[in-house]
């Protein structure tokens, strides 16, 4: 997959004195836009994304034939306890808790830590065991936590430096994202 890529920063902070903290585990209000690949079990395809986080609430809408359809995810993530997932599919149906969580995964083909998913976007580590087996500062950092190899190119973008591309295996599941912007409030 050969994707020219443009990562710019839409809606950086407007505030005067404002800026992108150069520690991303501090930012908590932020949305990407992009690409995204998905292939394993023998299925696959492309499509578009658009993530927005605001606290521990996440909202991405998937579209275009990405191997799970048109879906969008509502995944809170609070503090204590696991994660609350929503997932719409295009074609109307709702799942929710249990429900949820095995829809996707049937989708997908494995398990989603879809609480660390917030931490990945950002080329983060989410909290608990993880190992870099490269230089995180590093030309393509790559990251291993719970059963998934994470590999980052970074740019600039905002002032900081941010994913352009991630590409994430666990078996035979494998995700490629290009992301073609972000956008952070203060």
């Amino acid at each position: 997959m050969v994707c020219a890529v443009i990562v710019g920063c839409a809606g950086a902070p407007t505030r005067p004195g404002t800026a992108v903290p150069q520690d991303l585990a501090q930012v908590s209000r932020w949305e990407a836009r992009g690409r995204l690949g998905v292939s394993g079990g023998g299925s696959g395809g492309s499509g578009s994304f658009a993530w927005a986080q605001r606290k521990d609430r996440a909202d991405i809408r998937i579209r275009g034939p990405v191997g799970i359809g048109s879906v969008r995810l509502q995944l809170v993530s609070p503090r204590a306890g696991s994660p609350r997932l929503k997932v719409e599919t295009g074609d109307g149906r709702v799942y929710e808790a249990d429900e949820a969580w095995l829809e996707l995964e049937s989708r997908l083909g494995t398990r989603v830590p879809a609480d660390k998913l917030r931490y990945w976007m950002l080329g983060l580590p989410a909290p608990g065991e993880h190992r870099w087996l490269s230089d995180p500062a590093g030309e393509m950092p790559t990251l291993e936590q719970d059963g998934w190899r994470i590999e980052y190119q970074y740019s600039d973008a905002c002032g900081v430096r941010l994913p352009r591309r991630i590409r994430a295996a666990s078996g035979d599941t494998r995700v490629r994202i290009v992301v073609d912007s972000w956008s952070f409030d203060p």
